[in-house]
């Protein structure tokens, strides 16, 4: 082997070496980008699209696994759940089993506002907001026919948007507090904020116009 090959040939490695460090840092230091300046990027989007869809699920999976639990059979889509038989076994268990989907909701955002106050991951961002969103066009429907917090308000007698008003009220505080904590501006919110009303909106009418039974 020649010399100028000997020496040239140490540099040469060194020189792709360094090429993959700064390739591993750019990477790195996009990835810190966006975790500290978040953007509205097409894999963002389809993040909220299946925290929508993920919420909307588990939201509706915790009625029906109250009223199965219960000693109800019960059935189950994207945006509705009942029994079966058009009646509960106990008239109690109405209540019980309406609580159990608001109940699984909050306490989503509040395990989220854990993680995220604990560690500014944006990708957790969306799973964390839509309960505020959820709540809060459940709170709108009762306009035309009591939801969940508007049929439990009515039940206890402190009217229909009552419990609605409070529930999304306390979700709009988290979402403040993280907002704050994190620098998250208006306009990042208003876009979430957004992308979850078209896609909840769209779980809302597939399940009115297809009726697809999941359980």
């Amino acid at each position: 082997m020649r010399l100028s090959e000997r020496v040239l040939k140490p540099i040469s490695w060194a020189n792709n070496c360094q090429n993959v460090t700064y390739q591993s840092l750019d990477a790195s230091k996009l990835k810190t980008n966006f975790l500290m300046h978040p953007k509205i990027t097409p894999s963002y989007i389809f993040i909220i699209f299946l925290s929508v869809l993920l919420s909307c699920f588990f939201h509706e999976f915790a009625h029906w696994l109250m009223g199965e639990y219960l000693g109800n059979e019960m059935t189950m889509s994207m945006n509705t759940v009942k029994t079966v038989a058009g009646y509960y076994e106990e008239e109690w268990h109405r209540n019980i089993i309406t609580s159990a989907g608001p109940i699984f909701t909050v306490l989503q955002a509040i395990f989220f506002f854990f993680i995220l106050d604990k560690n500014r991951n944006i990708l957790f961002y969306p799973i964390f907001f839509f309960p505020l969103v959820y709540r809060f066009f459940a709170g709108l429907a009762n306009i035309f026919e009591a939801n969940d917090e508007g049929r439990l308000g009515l039940h206890f007698g402190i009217g229909l948007y009552t419990l609605s008003i409070l529930v999304t009220g306390f979700l709009l505080l988290l979402v403040i507090l993280i907002s704050r904590k994190h620098k998250i501006g208006f306009s990042f919110n208003l876009i979430n904020f957004l992308f979850c009303s078209v896609f909840l909106l769209a779980v809302v009418f597939a399940d009115q116009y297809f009726k697809i039974q999941l359980i």
